[in-house]
């Protein structure tokens, strides 16, 4: 289990660090099971993702479902913040509000707060975990039958896409 394990660190030291560690998990025939923020060490280093909001997963895929067909509005939000996806001169995508207490009892979704698309159900039930696909399962009220008709924002459409022009333009340069 690595937690955090290249927070703080310059570009060069972290890309060692993940290099070690892949190459332990090859020698030894490991599962390495990663704890991080830091979205792209999880493209770079996973199969499966596990996003957790409040102690609970609220999303789990392969790392293609995750970055590419995102249904939970975290996950969302995580993909927002990417610095990559920003205009220069604009500021960071931030997601609004603070994060609840885990010594409180949650009632609802635990995001729903902080959640521009959260509908009254998600403030009263929590939401079960809905099956996208066999790889992909999300738990949010958006993907009940009933739910409002919603995409997932237009910066993170087509992410692939758009991070593949924006890694192809730094080759370039």
């Amino acid at each position: 289990i690595c937690d955090e394990p290249t927070t703080a660190l310059d570009v060069t030291i972290q890309a060692q660090i993940i290099r070690l560690i892949k190459d332990l998990q090859h020698e030894l025939g490991y599962t390495t099971v990663y704890i991080t923020h830091d979205l792209g060490v999880v493209a770079n280093v996973a199969e499966r993702v596990a996003v957790l909001y409040a102690g609970q997963i609220v999303e789990l895929g392969t790392v293609e479902d995750i970055f590419y067909d995102p249904k939970h509005p975290y996950t969302w939000a995580l993909l927002s913040s990417l610095p990559q996806l920003t205009d220069k001169g604009t500021d960071l995508f931030s997601i609004p509000g603070t994060p609840p207490s885990l010594y409180n009892k949650i009632v609802g979704d635990a995001f729903a707060p902080r959640n521009q698309y959260a509908m009254a159900v998600d403030l009263k039930e929590e939401p079960p975990m809905f099956k996208v696909s066999d790889t992909h399962y999300a738990k949010t009220w958006l993907l009940d039958p009933r739910a409002p008709k919603t995409e997932a924002p237009k910066n993170i459409q087509n992410l692939h896409e758009k991070m593949a022009r924006i890694y192809g333009e730094e080759d370039d340069q």
